[in-house]
């Protein structure tokens, strides 16, 4: 059961001097909702819920008393329940947050839900196990839409002619330039990153992995959509034939491909500005070892060559790792001092290596992989951190924990279970402090602070899957619902998805082309403390420093790798009553 937290009322005493005005609220009917803005009272996951989950709903800062579920097709009750009577006061917006809970209420349909005492209502929402995967496909198949080097023209509106057709030069050397060609945008604008790019290509291929069945040839509207491979596999190979590309004869891995400096905003195939070829860094050569492994190990069954070519690249890249054991360069990538705009830096590889090792040896099952695995696993420190370009491990230790066929490191297993059993409690004590189950503590909403929180439904799914205790994944599915409105914004962070989405993100190529109708499918940076457009911060509450206005890209900047763990977290959830089948039958071996 879930552990809601009922604080005392002299707490909330102290805690929000609004707080008397808005416990009178429930017993002198003074604060009804404005007329065409009832709706917005009322904050739910906008796609709905699956039967058996944790359904929640919630109003801030007015006590709503009672509420009903109603049929939206006939309007009829199906449910009735009580919000919680004081609320609770989420640190992190300043927010009352009063809890509508109708987890009992299991039956199949379209229903909204109504506030009497507000006269608010909700707009509809579904309750089906498969309400999610529409999400899935659309997050999915936003990467079509960020590909670079070909014409983009699947039938849709979001198209437009071939982009960065010339080969990249060169930084240190313009007078020499190099085929870069294909990949994805990192962004909204047109640069092309390793390190973001890796860790993409992981969760889309961890999103197979775990839930084979979900995907299917035909899914998306791409050129591979008819070759008997499941389109994410395509898209994910699209991503691993760049990274490919950006490979040394040595195996070592370049970095980047980006211009020097941001130069105002223009579509895809009409850039001007010349894209540079910079330096090579130890860690994004070790996360290419670690994801073409890990694709060389899906691909086996699919295009036994193509596999083959992406283990070829896993293994150069180890042998470039293994003649250079420290970190490359000194301190990590860092740009230049004539380039601006991001340069990824990660000042420390071990992460990146151990990740390259356990992935190379479920693909291979070479001793000398496992071995480096289980003499320097504790390097990193075990789960702690959530993943990100910078942060690895934890696919390192998922894999690890998820390879049942070993004859040795039952010790190593034993501490890892433990540690990660500690870290999964530790984000579930954050999501019960949080008015709105929100995993992010008050110094993590910064740039890309949706990354974060799809990270921790990642850890957690994987927590799941590892211990198989259902708390974890409750405290995933929450995640999930902020994602999709249940914030305090009631707004969902990935455009095109849900009726409230995000409309004027900083995605060039959609706020040129088609203001206020973006590109499907993209998740958003979200909330940012530090953002400071133009010098002024837009609140002094964290959780609350968020616009849907283009020109902030401090907090409305799609990212592939803010996309791709929605990919993953959205997938695994569509399939609700065959969870069962995935973890028996999911579980790896190598």
């Amino acid at each position: 059961m879930r552990l809601y937290k009922i604080k005392p009322l002299i707490k909330l005493f102290l805690l929000h001097k609004t707080t008397l005005f808005l416990l009178l609220g429930a017993f002198i009917k003074t604060n009804i909702a404005p007329e065409g803005y009832s709706w917005k009272f009322i904050i739910i996951d906008q796609l709905g819920y699956r039967p058996e989950d944790f359904k929640i709903a919630f109003v801030k800062n007015i006590y709503p008393g009672s509420f009903e579920i109603k049929d939206a097709r006939t309007n009829q009750i199906e449910f009735q329940g009580k919000s919680d009577s004081l609320g609770m006061m989420d640190p992190a917006t300043g927010d009352n947050v009063f809890s509508l809970n109708f987890s009992t209420f299991t039956k199949p349909g379209e229903y909204y839900i109504e506030v009497p005492f507000l006269e608010a209502t909700s707009k509809p929402f579904k309750i089906n196990n498969d309400v999610y995967n529409d999400c899935a496909i659309k997050t999915l198949q936003s990467f079509y839409y960020q590909r670079c080097g070909i014409e983009i023209n699947n039938g849709t509106i979001w198209k437009h002619p071939a982009c960065h057709t010339k080969p990249a030069v060169f930084y240190d050397d313009p007078s020499q330039s190099k085929d870069e060609t294909g990949g994805w945008h990192d962004a909204g604008d047109y640069n092309k990153f390793v390190p973001t790019t890796s860790v993409s290509i992981a969760f889309l291929l961890y999103a197979y992995d775990y839930n084979p069945k979900f995907f299917t040839d035909g899914q998306l509207k791409i050129p591979e959509n008819d070759n008997a491979i499941p389109d994410i596999l395509d898209e994910a190979r699209w991503g691993l034939n760049w990274l490919m590309k950006m490979q040394r004869a040595d195996g070592a891995v370049y970095q980047k491909v980006s211009i020097k400096t941001w130069t105002g905003e223009h579509l895809p195939n009409e850039e001007t500005d010349t894209q540079y070829l910079f330096g090579i860094s130890s860690s994004s050569t070790a996360e290419v070892a670690a994801v073409t492994a890990l694709g060389a190990r899906i691909f086996d069954k699919f295009d036994k060559p193509y596999s083959m070519k992406l283990l070829k690249t896993a293994v150069a890249a180890w042998s470039f790792l293994t003649e250079h054991p420290g970190n490359i360069p000194s301190g990590g990538f860092r740009n230049p001092p004539d380039v601006y705009g991001g340069d990824y830096n990660d000042k420390d590889d071990a992460d990146e290596r151990l990740w390259a090792s356990i992935e190379l040896f479920r693909t291979t099952g070479s001793d000398k992989y496992i071995n480096y695995f289980l003499s320097n696993f504790q390097k990193v420190g075990g789960p702690y951190i959530t993943v990100g370009y910078e942060n690895t491990a934890n696919f390192a230790y998922y894999s690890f924990l998820l390879t049942h066929n070993l004859t040795t490191g039952s010790t190593v297993r034993s501490i890892l279970l433990t540690k990660l059993e500690n870290y999964a409690n530790n984000i579930l004590t954050k999501i019960q402090s949080s008015g709105y189950s929100c995993a992010l503590g008050l110094n993590e909403y910064y740039w890309g602070s949706n990354s974060v929180d799809l990270g921790y439904a990642f850890d957690l799914i994987n927590a799941y899957r590892i211990t198989n205790q259902e708390k974890y994944i409750d405290g995933a599915l929450d995640q999930f619902h902020y994602i999709l409105g249940r914030n305090t914004f009631g707004i969902s962070f990935v455009t095109g998805v849900c009726y409230n989405s995000v409309r004027y993100p900083y995605h060039q190529f959609s706020m040129l082309k088609y203001p206020g109708n973006p590109v499907p499918g993209l998740v958003v940076g979200g909330p940012n403390k530090y953002s400071k457009l133009e010098g002024n911060y837009i609140s002094n509450y964290p959780g609350k420093c968020y616009e849907d206005y283009q020109k902030n890209y401090y907090t409305n900047e799609p990212a592939i790798n803010y996309t791709a763990p929605m990919v993953f977290v959205s997938s695994f959830l569509s399939v609700r009553d065959t969870l069962n089948e995935i973890l028996s039958n999911g579980k790896d071996s190598q």
